[in-house]
């Protein structure tokens, strides 16, 4: 056998690279990214989670379903609105089919026990939110809350309505029993402080409740100037007509301090909307580039404008999404610190990621019903009469440390 040069065995080593190496770096960059959309099709909140899909579907298709040159691979599972099904299901994902990114479920109490699982299995976890307890006892480094913080829906909410009605020092609260309702009952006490407000009744009520007429039976009898509700989706809406039947709307103000918008609103008749006050984390008629051409995209595709629902699930999907681009890399720990301090534009105008809470600090709209007679069209439900960005204060921060990676 004859002897080898070194110019021989570099050329060997160089084609044994062609043949190895780089076909390996093809398959690591064409290697799908696992997504997971954590959407209930069944239980309370099953009514939302065909139209969050919606929205995370459109946000991954402007991008082709793909980033960093990778394919997406977009699973879903029904959480079903229980803590208990989504963690399973979240766990099967992760476990199963490789997903180290979940967007969703649309409860917050729900949320947090996915937020542990995200946690304990090291993968990147982004939801709506409306509580304060993922940025206090629970803050990880592994979850982020898209949804403005309770405080500064709250504050939104009362200086506005107060602002112009300054009298109606008399509320009574309708509250959904569960940590996202907790959290905004907390904040909506505390503003209403400053403005003199006498809560003359809070009553909570499970998620799911259909049944109001004890509910609006106790507010009368508290004779308020408003009544506040702080629940969300057919809770609402069961709520606001109870309301009106009873005779209590529209001779005072009825405010749906945390709503879906679009999707409560259009249930609701022009009669009941009268003096009907509604906050949300969206509201179809924002004025920026980004929230213009999305709106056109859902009408064009669903023929009805998009609420807080899908609009939240395609600005947090975007948002993961830009984490990527900014990481430059699909690896866990590289997006969640890309996503910390991350600054957009976005459907709701200016977000940015506080790194030490991972509360998204962002504007709440406000909006007031229009009566029957001022409406333009079937779907002018509403003005925007205030947006609100004030931070939750720091004495009331309870995350002190985020903690490792």
């Amino acid at each position: 056998m004859s002897k080898l040069s070194r110019r021989d065995i570099l050329k060997l080593g160089v084609g044994a690279a062609a043949s190895l190496g780089f076909p390996a770096i093809i398959r690591a960059q064409s290697k799908e990214i696992v997504i997971l959309g954590l959407w209930d099709a069944t239980g309370a909140f099953a009514d939302v989670g065909p139209i969050n899909d919606r929205g995370m579907r459109m946000a991954l298709e402007e991008r082709g379903m793909k980033v960093l040159g990778r394919p997406i691979k977009y699973i879903t599972r029904d959480g079903a609105t229980q803590a208990g099904t989504s963690t399973r299901r979240a766990e099967e994902a992760v476990d199963g089919e490789g997903a180290r990114f979940i967007i969703g479920p649309w409860s917050s109490g729900v949320g947090l026990a996915v937020s542990e699982v995200a946690k304990r299995k090291k993968v990147a976890h982004i939801f709506s939110g409306g509580t304060e307890d993922i940025s206090g006892a629970r803050c990880h480094r592994y979850s982020f809350q898209w949804a403005a913080s309770p405080y500064t829906a709250a504050k939104t909410v009362v200086d506005t309505f107060m602002k112009a009605n300054p009298k109606a020092k008399r509320w009574h609260l309708l509250v959904a029993d569960y940590a996202f309702g907790w959290s905004v009952e907390k904040y909506v006490k505390e503003v209403g402080k400053s403005h003199g407000i006498e809560f003359v009744g809070a009553d909570r009520h499970p998620l799911g409740e259909r049944e109001f007429s004890n509910y609006a039976q106790k507010a009368a009898a508290n004779k308020p100037d408003v009544v506040a509700m702080v629940n969300f989706g057919l809770d609402a809406v069961s709520g606001a007509r109870e309301i009106f039947n009873f005779g209590l709307t529209p001779k005072i103000p009825l405010i749906m301090t945390w709503s879906s918008g679009v999707e409560e609103i259009i249930q609701l008749t022009p009669e009941i909307r009268e003096n009907l006050w509604v906050g949300s984390n969206f509201y179809y008629t924002a004025d920026n580039p980004v929230a213009k051409e999305f709106v056109k995209n859902y009408r064009a595709k669903f023929g009805t404008p998009p609420g807080y629902a899908p609009s939240a699930a395609y600005s947090m999907t975007r948002l993961l999404l830009a984490g990527f681009d900014k990481a430059k890399s699909a690896e866990v720990p590289d997006v969640i610190k890309a996503l910390e301090g991350i600054e957009v534009n976005d459907i709701v105008g200016r977000m940015r990621m506080d790194a030490a809470t991972h509360q998204n600090l962002r504007p709440y709209f406000f909006m007031r019903c229009k009566p029957k007679g001022a409406m333009k069209d079937p779907m002018d439900f509403a003005d925007i009469i205030a947006t609100g960005d004030t931070p939750l204060p720091k004495e009331y921060a309870a995350c002190k440390d985020i903690g490792p990676l």
